[in-house]
């Protein structure tokens, strides 16, 4: 038997009970999923799971894509865009604190931008988990995220390994896709509306895994063509299908690629110390105050100001993604922060958003005039 199907069957297994468990708590399932990953520590090969981690990333990428089509992008109003600009002064706040540890330029973006970028696909998820999608909040949440992930977007062209070649055909890419998704998007929706299932599933894993290869060449990242390309299948009218065809083998890819971050966490970990600990800390603290702020100008209650601050708490995929490409780049002070916070904002994050509203006053439902006025305002 092939070493990788008894890796499989034993991290199939394990995440299996994690998520039992947390279900019968009413958790949601993605920090078990670390959880286990840092148990097993070293006892796994996580090696042996490739490429079922890295697949998983591009699809949660290309899921995030799926959420933040053009139609949406278009419908972001001056509220939640002012939201977002509050929220994105994290980004030069941290590239601050990165100089003041002593980090060159280069290391220090990547620390802002690590610092600075909730997790889209966690936070979506765990809005969904807990049934949340049409509250006031939530969609500010949202905007906020679009805002943030295409910031993210244009910093990793920014810093890629070839700046070069990767910024010029990161961007050119970008706008090509952009192009394909605006303008021809209603005419090629009308083309694939025949398609089978099988056809579209496939089609798509086309798209996905050309789209990671195509940007991977030209020297930029692969999960920014795994996103655009979702952006891409979402002007195309094929958001409702895609997300049902591949959901399925999206989370299995998630489950792994989380338990392999918790996996090898471990052993990046073990030679941080307290500056790298202190980062992380003051990363968690950074944007709430500035999230306060953001979602007060879009218009929420006190009340649920506090809730937005909190939703965008946890960290994930874009962090991961930075960390990695700060590693390679020999910043191993900013992976290891990087880690951290992703470690350390899942489960808090998906605590403090399953009970805010037990500890902050009971939530109300839709339905009053505030969630009119956030309603207008996007």
């Amino acid at each position: 038997m092939h070493p990788s199907v008894e890796a499989f069957g034993l991290a199939a297994a394990l995440l299996a009970l994690g998520a039992a468990l947390v279900h019968r708590l009413r958790l949601p399932p993605l920090p078990a999923y670390l959880l286990v990953g840092l148990a097993l520590g070293g006892r796994l090969e996580v090696e042996a799971l490739e490429p079922l981690p890295s697949l998983g990333l591009l699809l949660l990428l290309f899921s995030v894509g799926l959420e933040f089509g053009p139609d949406r992008l278009g419908q972001l109003s001056h509220r939640v865009l002012r939201a977002g600009v509050w929220d994105a002064l994290a980004l030069p706040l941290g590239t601050g604190l990165g100089l003041l540890a002593g980090l060159e330029w280069r290391g220090a973006l990547l620390l802002g931008g690590i610092l600075y970028v909730s997790s889209s696909a966690v936070i979506v998820k765990l809005i969904l988990d807990l049934r949340r999608a049409t509250y006031p909040e939530s969609e500010v949440v949202l905007g906020v995220l679009v805002f943030e992930d295409l910031v993210v977007a244009a910093l990793l062209v920014l810093l890629g390994p070839e700046v070069g070649s990767g910024l010029l055909g990161g961007v050119g890419l970008a706008l090509a896709y952009w192009v394909v998704a605006r303008r021809l998007g209603p005419l090629l929706s009308r083309a694939v509306e025949g398609f089978s299932d099988e056809l579209v599933l496939l089609t798509g894993a086309a798209m996905v895994g050309g789209s990671a290869a195509l940007f991977h060449v030209l020297g930029a990242s692969e999960g920014i063509g795994a996103f655009l390309c979702g952006v891409v299948a979402a002007g195309l009218g094929l958001r409702e299908r895609l997300e049902r065809l591949f959901g399925p083998v999206r989370d299995l890819g998630v489950a792994l690629f989380f338990l392999t971050v918790g996996a090898q966490a471990l052993g990046l970990l073990q030679g941080a110390g307290w500056l790298a600990a202190s980062l992380a800390a003051l990363g968690l603290l950074l944007k709430l105050p500035l999230n306060l702020r953001g979602a007060r100008e879009a218009g929420l209650s006190p009340k649920r100001q506090h809730y937005a601050a909190l939703y965008l708490i946890p960290r994930g995929e874009f962090n991961l993604i930075l960390g990695a490409l700060a590693l390679e780049q020999g910043y191993t002070l900013v992976a290891q922060v990087a880690v951290m916070l992703v470690l350390a904002s899942i489960p808090l994050g998906s605590l403090l958003m399953r009970y805010a509203p037990d500890w902050l006053g009971r939530s109300r439902r839709p339905g009053s005039s505030e969630v009119q006025r956030v309603g207008r305002s996007g």
